[in-house]
């Protein structure tokens, strides 16, 4: 591919002014010279949105192309793609189009009246995952304050810059930064969403022999340990851990599987009971506590919720929320709560960091400043976990009251399926 960067979203391109309509003659001959040379542009810009990479990525394009019904079956019309801006900035006409479709009809095709462009392979489901044994994961790339706005960061790496450091094990198919984003506030039944850098990126490879390649040289981390590459990438002045996608999926599934086990546990589910099933009673909820791990909340915006406090800790610890999750940091908060509190599990430098740019202002939930943010000690401290230990055990005792009361309106056992009604 001769371009990897992320397409501009089609979808939003889509709501600006269809080009006027063009004669579709696309024979070479009814082409100017401009035409001609606007047809290898295009066809740069026609095998990259219909490439595998970016029909994963692109919901407009995938949509259309996986809808097996319509006057267009399996096919992106013309129409759609000259109101793309990559390919409106070199033609507004379908000749042109046309002809760049029919140059590559390795790849595409076109249907009948030439008005609609389709793939010689269709894009099925089952290829959604086909990047996984082709892709890196990229993590700590720096960042930078955006130049409009000093409360905001954005990458201090270009996807260009990404891309060509990793060109010499082999042609790369596509290039992503990852963004997050947050509600930033909201107007009638629209929320606006603030995107921010979460400091990592996904590069794939056209093969995966190119990925071996780059695997093998560039990894820092492999099969759960740190190792030392031999090609360190640096980009921006930070060195990137690097680590192959299917690695890095693999371990987010057990860090939620783990989380999902604990917070049943917590909870009381099927699995792990809280209370004995056979006896009916009930085991006394405890927690092995660690001190300076829990931030105190006070003055929290009347709009807060659990995400947007998610959403501060991410941008707080520069990584995805998805990752603050993994971390196995706890929210303690319900909306409509003027105070709260975010537990770690462990204790770490960030903790008193975070609680300090919150108090500051440096951090700011919903777009506005709290009273106050403050990490917890001593007797207060010991309280909110004897009170938070208190609680679990009720929510024990009810659980278990409720199960009895459950077995004794059904009278033990139930009728089983052949009972009958009298």
């Amino acid at each position: 591919m001769s371009d990897t960067k992320v397409a501009e979203s089609p979808a939003a391109a889509t709501t600006e002014e269809t080009p006027a309509t063009e004669q579709k003659d696309a024979s070479p001959s009814a082409l100017t010279e401009e035409d001609l040379k606007a047809v290898e542009d295009v066809k740069a810009r026609l095998k990259f949105f219909f490439s595998d990479a970016n029909v994963r990525q692109d919901v407009f394009v995938r949509k259309l192309l996986m809808k097996d019904h319509g006057d267009s079956p399996f096919r992106v019309p013309i129409d759609s793609l000259l109101r793309f801006n990559t390919i409106k900035s070199h033609t507004t006409k379908p000749a042109v189009v046309i002809q760049a479709t029919k140059e590559l009809s390795d790849v595409l095709t076109l249907d009948a009246d030439e008005s609609a462009i389709g793939r010689v392979v269709r894009f099925t489901e089952e290829m959604m995952d086909g990047n996984i044994p082709k892709s890196l994961h990229l993590q700590n790339l720096p960042l930078k304050d955006a130049e409009d706005d000093q409360s905001s960061k954005v990458y201090a790496v270009t996807m260009e810059e990404v891309r060509d450091r990793f060109t010499t094990y082999g042609e790369i198919a596509l290039v992503k930064l990852k963004w997050s984003s947050s509600a930033a506030g909201k107007e009638g039944r629209k929320f606006s969403k603030k995107k921010f850098p979460v400091g990592a990126a996904l590069i794939e490879f056209e093969t995966e022999e190119s990925l071996q390649k780059a695997a093998e040289a560039t990894l820092t981390i492999k099969d759960g340990e740190t190792v030392e590459p031999k090609d360190k990438i640096v980009l921006g002045g930070a060195d990137i851990q690097v680590m192959a996608l299917s690695e890095f999926i693999a371990k987010r599934k057990k860090e939620k599987e783990e989380q999902e086990g604990e917070a049943g546990a917590e909870n009381g589910d099927s699995k792990k009971r809280s209370f004995d099933e056979v006896g009916g009673e009930a085991n006394k909820f405890s927690v092995d506590w660690k001190p300076g791990c829990v931030i105190k909340l006070k003055g929290l915006p009347s709009t807060c919720d659990r995400e947007a406090l998610l959403d501060m800790l991410a941008t707080a610890l520069e990584i995805a929320v998805d990752d603050v999750k993994g971390k196995k940091i706890y929210v303690d908060f319900s909306r409509g709560q003027v105070e709260g509190a975010i537990r770690f599990p462990e204790f770490s430098d960030d903790i008193a960091a975070v609680a300090t740019k919150l108090k500051e202002g440096d951090l700011k939930v919903k777009e506005e400043k709290l009273e106050d943010a403050f990490v917890l000690e001593g007797d207060d401290e010991k309280k909110y976990w004897d009170d938070f230990i208190a609680f679990k055990n009720r929510q024990i005792a009810q659980n278990l009251e409720e199960k009895r009361n459950k077995k004794f309106r059904h009278g033990g056992r139930g009728r089983g399926r052949g009972g009958r009604r009298h």
